[in-house]
């Protein structure tokens, strides 16, 4: 089973509730011990910076640099984008990511659609990163290159 650590407490409740049955696990900061590392070695570090194809995301900073040149995110897609890195190769529903994103607010579809496009346009300098739409559920990050902790 893949273990996603999450260090970002006020993510870990969004990431684990759009990980839940799809055979990933989200867990906080205090998971990461020897034992884990040793029975689960499918770990995704999301604390520092993580390396997504060609780019390192750095959510902290909220970057995304590639060749040396350093990308700024706006909130929004900072938050997309680590939970895309969290739910790599997983569908994400659309409903999942807008209750992360906007809790309590009620947003139209554009909405997400022009983030989606924001991060897209992004990330199309790597050809083998790409964000697939599921019609009628979601989104989901695939990335050719596994993703690291870096």
């Amino acid at each position: 089973m893949k273990i996603v650590i999450i260090e970002d407490e006020d993510m870990l409740s969004s990431v684990q509730y759009a990980l839940q049955g799809k055979g990933v696990k989200a867990e906080g900061l205090g998971a990461l011990d020897e034992q884990v590392k040793k029975l689960e070695p499918d770990v995704i570090l999301m604390d520092k910076s993580v390396k997504i194809g060609s780019f390192i995301f750095t959510p902290a900073s909220k970057t995304l640099e590639r060749n040396g040149e350093v990308i700024r995110l706006s909130i929004y897609q900072n938050k997309l984008l680590y939970l895309l890195c969290a739910c790599m190769n997983i569908t994400v529903s659309r409903e999942e990511i807008t209750r992360m994103l906007w809790p309590d607010v009620i947003v139209i579809d554009q909405s997400l659609n022009n983030l989606i496009s924001q991060l897209r346009k992004l990330l199309s300098a790597d050809p083998h990163i790409h964000i697939d739409t599921i019609r009628g559920v979601g989104y989901r990050l695939r990335s050719i290159a596994k993703i690291n902790s870096v």
